[in-house]
């Protein structure tokens, strides 16, 4: 599937046909990522993915899908469980006629050439396939055709997941998270969440955004706080970790006895035995004396 020609003839679709501008954006997503995944015949995407990539909701998502089937720019298909759809991009270049597709010839595809090369080597691209042929002569034009062809190397067969090629595990479980923790998804939060997971990592970033719900602070910019706390921390550090439950101790109201050590165990029976009966013989001869006065 050439990528630039679907897009040229895509819009010139859209000069006689009508869509929604969420259909438009979850088509374009859906041909980033088959892009990815070498232009398989089907492939499948979880929801999360679209969210993240279009910022669309998940309801937002359905609707546009069901358009663009009806549409006929694609074909999905449910599967059981909790597992993926599987979506198809219908080309364009099939149905359209050749003077919509733009079949050039002569002049028109030599420009049409130069064009697609001065926008490849804007991203580096043509150097690294230049290397690999062996007529240098030929290397833009190999460059070129790598747009045309499958990626498809050692796959023999047109179904493929996506998420092991293009967004993994990961980074589907993350979108999830975001959704769950923060809110709604917008255009800049697949490279938010791309960008904080290579430069933290995959259980840094699932726990900042878990920490965050914990606390109720549920903002971007408080996960990146965390984020960085934890990075000058040399570690991560949950509110879980702590032993909130922990009851605390009230210590006993001192008194003016709160010095007195019990001193029993300094004497023996006999000497408090005798140093009873003396303090009872001193009290005994102090009442005495007092009678004789009175």
């Amino acid at each position: 599937m050439n990528y630039i020609k679907e897009l040229n003839a895509f819009y010139d679709w859209l000069e006689t046909n009508s869509l929604s501008t969420s259909a438009i954006a979850l088509w374009h997503a859906l041909m980033h990522i088959n892009n990815k995944a070498g232009w398989a015949e089907e492939f499948g995407v979880a929801a999360s993915v679209l969210c993240v990539k279009t910022g669309l909701a998940d309801r937002t998502i359905r609707n546009a899908r069901n358009e663009l089937k009806q549409k006929g720019r694609i074909d999905w298909s449910s599967r059981k469980g909790n597992q993926s759809a599987m979506y198809k991009i219908i080309s364009l270049l099939d149905t359209l006629p050749a003077t919509v597709t733009g079949k050039p010839s002569g002049n028109d595809i030599k420009k049409d050439e130069e064009k697609a090369l001065s926008e490849i080597n804007a991203d580096n691209v043509s150097d690294n396939h230049a290397d690999k042929c062996a007529d240098s002569s030929a290397g833009n034009h190999a460059t070129l055709n790598k747009l045309n062809e499958t990626k498809l190397n050692d796959i023999n067969t047109n179904t493929t997941e996506v998420e092991e090629n293009v967004f993994d595990d990961e980074f589907s479980e993350l979108a999830k998270l975001y959704q769950n923790c923060i809110g709604q998804t917008n255009a800049f939060t697949s490279d938010w969440i791309s960008f904080n997971k290579s430069t933290y990592g995959f259980q840094w970033v699932k726990n900042a955004l878990l920490e965050a719900e914990r606390q109720g602070i549920r903002t971007k910019s408080y996960v990146e706080k965390i984020l960085s706390n934890w990075k000058n921390w040399g570690g991560m550090k949950l509110s879980t970790d702590k032993n909130i439950s922990q009851s605390k101790v009230t210590p006993a109201k001192k008194t003016k006895f709160h010095n007195f050590e019990g001193r029993t165990e300094k004497y023996t029976a006999e000497q408090l035995d005798d140093a009873a009966e003396r303090k009872r013989r001193e009290y005994s001869e102090r009442l005495k004396k007092q009678n004789e006065v009175l």
